[in-house]
């Protein structure tokens, strides 16, 4: 995973980063309707993939699992008003979001809710018509580690996208590619790791050393980026690395297995 994303010193001005992950829950408390929404589906898109393999992992096929995941935003997030209990000083917004899950389920199970529910109101389940596929390595973790897995790859695909689209508009195409072959292909598929001269030969690059230098310039890019993006997720910027390395370890693990 080092290979991944090596350390390096990334600058950039402010507006290279979103809005913290906590002010913009603390922007549901808003009385302004429109903005309440807009918070709310943005914090469906972040995380319905990872609540919807939860939920898969316990045992549900996926037309439960659509329903339930649908339910926990609906009556749970919504209805009961989970975003104005959370706070920051006790820990990472997931980890708040999966134990309000758990609970959930546990209730669902109990009051034998498992039933094809459609709730009505505001709550709108983003992606549907894209489930993700679970992994076969994933059969060996727990729902929490499912969920964890779902939240870091969501985040590295956004990225990975983003990056290939700043290296076509600015004519790094081959840049892209030799990084996308040589660094993002053997971890997030766990495919054979191609030769420096075997990229070289494939994309026309003069040497090992040019081709090394494009890696590493596509490096500083992903990292840039993926901390954008992980700033959201925090509380300050000094949590950003602690961060940082709990999602690259995530992937790692899965990789690994």
């Amino acid at each position: 995973m080092s290979d991944f994303l090596d350390k390096t010193s990334v600058g950039g001005v402010r507006e290279d980063f979103q809005t913290t992950h906590w002010s913009e829950i603390f922007n549901i408390r808003t009385p302004d309707e429109v903005r309440q929404n807009t918070v709310m589906d943005s914090l469906l898109r972040k995380y319905w993939k990872p609540v919807y393999c939860y939920i898969r992992h316990q045992g549900y096929n996926n037309e439960q699992a659509k329903d339930l995941t649908q339910g926990f935003f609906q009556e749970v997030v919504l209805d009961s008003n989970l975003i104005r209990q959370a706070d920051p000083a006790k820990g990472r917004f997931r980890t708040f979001l999966l134990t309000a899950l758990s609970h959930y389920l546990i209730d669902v199970h109990r009051k034998e809710k498992a039933k094809k529910r459609a709730p009505q109101g505001q709550a709108v389940l983003v992606g549907t018509d894209n489930l993700p596929k679970l992994p076969t390595a994933q059969t060996n973790m727990t729902p929490e580690q499912v969920f964890n897995y779902a939240w870091a790859t969501e985040i590295i695909d956004h990225v990975i996208s983003e990056v290939r689209k700043e290296c076509y508009d600015t004519g790094k195409e081959v840049h892209w590619e030799i990084f996308n072959a040589k660094i993002v292909i053997p971890i997030m598929e766990n495919a054979p790791t191609p030769r420096l001269k075997e990229l070289c030969d494939r994309y026309n690059v003069d040497s090992e050393a040019k081709a090394s230098n494009m890696i590493t310039t596509i490096k500083r890019r992903f990292r840039r980026m993926l901390e954008g993006q992980l700033r959201c997720y925090v509380r300050a910027d000094s949590e950003i690395e602690e961060e940082f390395n709990e999602l690259l370890g995530i992937i790692a693990k899965t990789s690994a297995g």
